[in-house]
């Protein structure tokens, strides 16, 4: 680092433990998903475990740290096309939390991973495992549902290569790193940088503690209602 340069705070605490932790579900969800048998009930738990971050994130997208919030990063079409044109004339720089381009791959994991998630809980395998709310429905939208959710899992598996395969593009082609801001929180930035506001750790254990309720509820109580 130089005079010229600074380090700034990028993402807050718990936007990063929900980054690797959803990384990490998901990769679970898939795998024990394909392994089917008696990981079925792992995978049950892991997609409870990913509905319930994905509520958090959607509250903390609100409520967060400025680099967490949608506001911050969902743009329009204008600035997507301009960053695009940017990384093709390679005049890209480092920006302070998601770009366009980046802001809208994460509402787009976000969506299918919630569908995912959602068409799960009233899903059936036809060999052991039925989601939570598969009675609530008739048998068509179960089946509906376990289609979909069968045929979303391969979306969400291209979409998180190509997520993968972006990052890897930004760290190799654009000399720009991704994956150190997002263990550590930091980045080194230009001196005329501003700093970012970062979110409330004791907040997000109450919104995550809020969803994790919500969703036991969705998931056990309700069913028995």
């Amino acid at each position: 680092m130089n005079a010229a340069t600074k380090r700034i705070r990028v993402w807050d605490l718990p936007t990063r433990i929900f980054h690797w932790t959803l990384a990490v579900l998901v990769a679970f969800s898939f795998a024990t998903g394909k392994a089917g048998g008696s990981w079925m009930d792992w995978h049950l738990k892991s997609g409870y475990a990913i509905l319930t971050l994905l509520a958090f994130r959607v509250a903390w997208g609100l409520v967060g740290g400025e680099t967490s919030r949608f506001a911050h990063f969902v743009r329009g079409p204008r600035a997507f096309l301009s960053f695009a044109g940017s990384l093709g004339r390679k005049a890209h720089r480092a920006t302070t939390g998601h770009n366009p381009m980046g802001g809208w791959m994460v509402v787009f994991l976000l969506v299918i991973l919630a569908a995912q998630a959602a068409t799960g809980l009233f899903s059936d395998d036809e060999i052991s495992t039925t989601g939570p709310l598969a009675e609530k429905v008739s048998n068509a939208v179960v089946a509906k549902m376990s289609s979909f959710h069968y045929y979303n899992g391969w979306t969400i598996a291209a979409a998180v290569a190509l997520h993968v395969i972006a990052v890897a593009f930004y760290q190799i082609a654009l000399k720009i790193d991704l994956v150190r801001p997002m263990v550590f929180g930091w980045r080194e930035a230009p001196a005329s940088d501003g700093e970012t506001a970062m979110g409330s750790t004791v907040l997000a254990a109450i919104l995550l503690a809020v969803a994790a309720g919500a969703v036991y509820w969705l998931v056990v109580v309700f069913p028995k209602g």
